[in-house]
């Protein structure tokens, strides 16, 4: 396996994105071997089913190569949450040039229209209660039109919020303009009633969107959250930013994935896949 140097030929030494978590700043004392305690307590639980989401995709560049180039290291599918209007003829071609269409890895998926924040208050969201109906229709169908001219049957029916939150229309909408399942990190709404069929593909642990400043603190929470999935019996799903993802972070996804694979024989899920299973 290639050390995480050789998969990110365009991230030089001094490399960090704009914004990222204060855990993610610098390799903490002992990072690994930490990790590794969480693979001797998950062995005997049976094989962790997982499911990975890259969201705010719309453009390619270095963060983004490497992130593939790991994924495909590995040979791991990830579900890639698609901004429609970020989306222009000369970003569609750096996406391409990076995760090419025909490569069976990338769940290409809606990712909202164009992830702006319409809430006038309260915790951000595209699509919240307080975005009427029709505007919420609009915007979601013309992302759709977007997705299926530009990714075509490559297009899952799978539609991610953007911040995870969404209404009790947003929903209605979804299933009106067949959509089959939205990705979120909480249940839908109690006022909710989909149809028996359609699903929420949750993801469960945040890698890279955390808040806390006490990286050390961070780092154990984290850790504590990564081993309560690994003894789940059922699938969990990991979220990742690449656009917050400093040196430290993509180190530390590549051994995770190892230890996922390698130690603990995870079964790697795609959301196509997700969609397909019953229940």
């Amino acid at each position: 396996m290639k050390k995480i140097d050789s998969l990110r030929p365009d991230l030089p030494s001094h490399y960090r994105p704009r914004h990222f978590s204060a855990l993610w700043r610098q390799p903490l004392a002992g990072w690994r071997e930490k990790l590794r305690e969480i693979t001797e307590a998950g062995r005997g639980t049976g094989h962790p089913a997982v499911y990975f989401r890259a969201d705010d995709v719309g453009a390619g560049g270095r963060a983004f190569n490497v992130l593939c180039g790991i994924f495909r290291q590995f040979q791991v599918p990830i579900a890639m949450a698609v901004v429609p209007a970020w989306l222009s003829s000369a970003r569609i071609q750096q996406l391409f040039a990076m995760a090419p269409l025909g490569e069976e890895l990338w769940g290409w998926h809606q990712h909202g229209w164009r992830h702006v924040n319409w809430q006038r208050a309260g915790k951000k969201s595209e699509f919240g209660e307080q975005r009427p109906f029709e505007k919420q229709w609009r915007d979601i169908w013309q992302g759709q039109l977007k997705m299926k001219d530009i990714f075509g049957e490559k297009a899952l029916p799978v539609f991610t919020p953007p911040w995870n939150r969404l209404s009790a229309a947003t929903v209605k909408i979804l299933q009106e303009l067949s959509f089959s399942a939205v990705s979120t990190t909480d249940p839908l709404p109690r006022n909710v009633k989909p149809a028996p069929s359609f699903k929420n593909i949750r993801v469960h642990l945040d890698l890279h969107t955390r808040k806390s400043s006490d990286p050390g603190e961070d780092y154990a929470r984290l850790l504590a959250e990564l081993a309560a999935l690994i003894a789940r019996k059922e699938p969990f799903g990991i979220m990742v930013h690449h656009q917050r993802m400093t040196l430290f972070a993509f180190e530390f996804l590549e051994e995770l994935l190892r230890i996922l694979q390698n130690d603990l024989n995870s079964r790697f899920l795609a959301f196509e896949q997700l969609l397909q299973e019953e229940g």
